[in-house]
């Protein structure tokens, strides 16, 4: 095992490590699971970048493709899931609007629009 200099892959890696251990503290803060989820995969491009700068990547490159596509599809499923979660919010929110004017009496407006 060689160690094969690459200050592109080195740059990566130490932006990887700094998503990985943001994305854990504003998890921690918050305790919204997006941030932990792209810091995961950050890390796991992160691992990638490792055994790429410590010279496996000929002998691991079928863990390190296995590895890459597990990140990509964490950072698939985390937009995925912060999507449907604010769809979610957004028709709870719509459906608490509308409640509340057919409580009052008032009237939606839809495009500019009084609905009759």
């Amino acid at each position: 095992m060689t160690i094969e200099w690459d200050p592109i892959i080195f740059i990566n890696l130490v932006l990887c490590i700094i998503i990985l251990v943001l994305g854990y503290l504003i998890f921690k803060k918050s305790g919204e699971k997006l941030p932990l989820y792209v810091g995961i995969a950050f890390g796991l491009f992160g691992v990638s970048h490792a055994a790429m700068l410590a010279g496996l990547k000929v002998p691991l490159t079928l863990l390190l493709i296995i590895i890459r596509t597990l990140a990509y599809l964490l950072v698939i499923y985390a937009l995925y899931r912060y999507l449907r979660e604010n769809q979610v919010q957004k028709e709870t929110r719509q459906a608490w609007v509308d409640f509340f004017r057919e409580e009052t009496g008032e009237k939606a407006i839809v495009n500019n629009e009084v609905e009759k």
